[in-house]
Parts: C-alpha cells; structure tokens; sequence
C-alpha cells in the first residue's frame, strides 16, 4: 500500500471515529436516547396531520340560510383552535426528542404546551359546543367530544411518561457528573422499555388525530351538501310552481277554444234559419199579426242569438281571466307552510349525527317528491274541469240543435197561413206563434245562464281542489317530519 493510501484510510477512520464519538443531543441530553428519531419523526407526521384540519374549510355557501355560516363559523373556531394548540404540542415533542438541555428548559415547551392543550379541551371550546348543542342536536359536539378526550388521554400519558423519562435522566446526569452521559450510564438509568412506550405512544397521539380532523372535515361537507340541498328544494319548488302555472295555461287555452267553439252554435242555426225564414214567395201582408210574430223571430234568431253568443264569450273570458288567479300566493304559501320537511332535514344532515348520511339520501328524494305530487294533483284538477268544459259544450250544441225544433217548419206553417189568411190571422194564432218564440228566447236565456252558472262553478271547484292540493302537501310534509326524526334516532327501521 502506497504511503498516501495510508494515510487517506487513516484520515477517513480519524474522521469516523469522531463521528461516532460525538455524543447525538436527544431529551435534552448529549445522548442518544433509544426512540428519540421515531418520538421526532412521528411528532412531524402529526404536525402535517394537525394542519389538514384546516384546508378546505371555508366553503362559500349560496342558500343564504344562515344556521350554515353559524354552524360553520363554530366548526372553523374550534378547527383553528385545535390547530394552535395541537401544533404547539406536535413540535414541542419534535423540538424535545431532538433538544440538548437543560432538561428543565426542554421538557418545559412541552409541559406549556400540553398544559394548554389540556386547558382547551376541558373548557376552552365549551362556548363554541353550546352553541352547537343548541342550534343542532349533540352529536357534533359528542363526536368532538370523543375524538378530543381521546388525544388528550393519550396526551396525559405521554406526559407521565416523559415526567419519568426527565426524572431519569437527572439521575444519568448526575451520574455522569455532566451533560453527556456514557452509554452504558445511560442505559442504567434509562430503560429501553420506556422510551419504547414514549414511542408508542406518539403513535398512538399521531393516529388520533385523523379522527378530529374527520369529524370537523366531515361536519363542513355537510353543511355545503345541506347549502346545496337547500338550493336543489328551491329549484323543486319552482318547478312546481311552474308545472301549476302551466297547467293553468293549459285550461286558459282550453277555455279560449270553447269560447272560440260558440261559433258552432251559429253554423248550427243559420243554415235553417235562412232555410225556413224565405218568405219572398209567401204574401205576408195578407197575414200581418203572423207578419209581426215573424219579426220577432228574426230578432231572436239574429240579434237575441248574437247577444246570447256574445254573452257566453264573456262568462268564458271571465273565467279565463280568473283562472291564474287561483295560483296567487302559491310562493308564499310554500315559505310558510312547504319548509318544514326540507328545514328538519337540513337539521338531520347538518347535525352529523350517525344516521344523517343515510336519512338524507333517504329522505331528500323523497321531499322533493312531495311538490312534484302537488304539481300532479293540480293537474288532475285542471284536467277535470277541461274535461267539464267539453261536456258544458256538447250541452250547449245539443241545446243549440233543440232551438232548430222551433223554426225547423215556419216557412210551411206561414205558407199555410198566408193561404187562408182570414183563418190563420187571428190574435189566437198569433198568440200560439208569439209563445213559441217566447221559449225560444227562454232557451237561449238557458244557454247563457248554464255557461254562466257552470263557469263560476268550475272556478270555485278550481280553487277547491287546488287548496285541497296545497293542504294535502301540508299534510304529507306533517307525517315525513316524524319519520325524519325517527330515522335520525334509529336509522333504518322495519
């Protein structure tokens, strides 16, 4: 071997010998402690487990329902919290397992910050639970409540483990008559079993943390699928809202069709009429009171029959221009009387109690339904009075055909009469002519006063049915309200 190769080997056993001489700083002490670089590292891990609880917590919320931000705004004072003093712990356990002393100063971080740790969970967050326990039910605050007492047991562990671990490392330090104490003094002192259990239960600090942060994660997830929910009821209503309109829509438009369809009567009448009131080949002046009873007929099949026509059309505008009327005060009645199902629900989800997952997706289907079926019921409402409409009119046509009876043989008649002029021109005759036309008039009144009775009648039966409809949501909402707070209770039943 070259003498420079010598030489490097014994620079680089120098070198190495005095690597492993150097006493490593661990508890406070210039010593390798057993444990200490899985106490350090664990400690870090929890540091980064600590700090997740705080990521994504500021959700926005869009509903305006203000137990959300309520709610919230406890969750993410408890969250920060959690994180101060948590943090404080998981590095005052970092910075010890690594420190070189003094004991005292070492040991006391973690004393400061556990004693604080200690402080918040027994009463430093009792403002911000009540709060929950009021607005909600308890199960935030008694998941919290676990998962908290759990760390914090395991806190106080720790600590009576490390007391004993400071207490004997005093004695290894006054045995070694210094800060570094010899391995072998060490190892008298200090047993591996302790610092295996000072470890342990780092670990056993580190695993959790995952739960807290679950539970308040978990908890604000909610709260954004309740803002969301309370949105998708919003939008539930509106469509139902627009269903309603819209089937009113539907019976306008029948209603126009009907009024519309009285032209009918008309076609029906005026090509008799005009068949049986051709007098050019008859003398009616050799007959004038039958002449005169003639005049009246054509007055009551033309200007009287416009007049009843017209009169029908607008008993049909009225009722049309009615018929939106019967949804007035339908938005208002849904915020006053359609929220409690969606309210007690949001409470259920929000609440994170152990069935809230399951009662929602059980549930919130099930009170969107509710307004579609009112939606549908009032079309069944619709749907029966278009129905009566179509009824009312094959009355008025069949009406309109028992007018033809009337004129259907006229012209015979007054031909007749013109024939024997002295016979038929009586007051007697006249009479048996004038009443003929007088129940003509009366039919036609009968026509328009069905219309006119009907109509009113189909918009009172409308809005009889529409309220009915409106109070059947209310009554379907009052029997889901129990059924929520069972599932809540209980969860899935039989």
């Amino acid at each position: 071997m070259s003498t420079f190769s010598v030489a490097l080997v014994l620079v680089l056993c120098t070198i190495q010998h005095l690597v492993v001489a150097i006493p490593r700083p661990d508890f406070g002490v210039y010593a390798p402690v057993y444990g200490s670089g899985d106490v350090s590292a664990n400690a870090k891990e929890s540091g980064t487990l600590i700090a997740k609880v705080n990521v994504s917590l500021d959700v926005q919320f869009v509903s305006g329902y203000p137990l959300l931000e309520l709610v919230k705004t406890q969750l993410i004072a408890i969250a920060d919290n959690f994180t101060q003093s948590a943090l404080a712990v998981s590095n005052s356990i970092d910075t010890l397992a690594l420190s070189n002393g003094t004991l005292d100063s070492a040991f006391g971080q973690f004393n400061n910050a556990s004693g604080e740790f200690f402080n918040l969970i027994t009463q430093g967050l009792t403002g911000y639970l009540n709060e929950l326990d009021t607005r909600l039910d308890k199960s935030i605050s008694t998941m919290l409540d676990d998962g908290l007492q759990e760390v914090n047991s395991e806190l106080i562990r720790l600590a009576v483990l490390l007391d004993s671990l400071k207490a004997k490392l005093k004695l290894a330090t006054k045995a070694a008559a210094s800060n570094e104490i010899p391995k072998a003094v060490l190892r008298q002192y200090v047993p591996t079993n302790l610092t295996n259990q000072i470890s342990k239960s780092v670990i056993t600090l580190k695993a959790g943390i995952p739960l807290v942060t679950y539970i308040i994660a978990n908890s604000i997830e909610n709260l954004k699928t309740a803002d969301d929910y309370i949105i998708a009821s919003g939008n539930a209503a509106s469509q139902t809202f627009d269903d309603v309109s819209k089937g009113l829509e539907n019976l306008e438009t029948e209603v126009q069709q009907y009024s519309d369809d009285t032209s009918e009567i008309t076609a029906i009448i005026d090509p008799v009429y005009k068949a049986n009131f051709n007098f050019s080949g008859v003398n009616l002046s050799s007959i004038p009171l039958i002449q005169n009873q003639m005049n009246e007929y054509t007055v009551t099949y033309t200007t009287d029959l416009n007049s009843t026509i017209a009169d029908i059309k607008q008993y049909y505008e009225t009722y049309k221009q009615a018929v939106p009327l019967v949804s007035d005060g339908l938005g208002a009645f849904y915020s006053t009387n359609a929220c409690g199902h969606l309210v007690r629900l949001v409470k259920v989800l929000i609440s994170n109690g152990p069935y809230a997952d399951y009662c929602y997706n059980k549930y919130s289907p099930r009170s969107f339904a509710l307004f579609d079926q009112q939606s549908r019921e009032v079309s069944r409402c619709v749907d029966q009075e278009i129905t009566r409409l179509l009824k009312l009119q094959q009355v008025l046509l069949a009406m309109a055909k028992t007018l033809l009876f009337d004129i259907e043989d006229v012209l015979a008649q007054v031909t007749l009469c013109s024939r024997s002029p002295l016979v038929c021109n009586t007051n007697e005759v006249e009479n048996l002519f004038n009443n003929v036309n007088i129940a003509a008039r009366r039919h036609q009144n009968t026509m328009r006063n069905i219309v006119k009775y009907e109509t009113v009648a189909g918009l009172n039966r409308l809005s009889a049915c529409f309220s009915t409809s409106k109070f059947m949501l209310v009554i379907a909402i009052d029997n889901m309200i129990p059924e929520m707070d069972q599932c809540a209770n209980k969860g899935p039943y039989v």
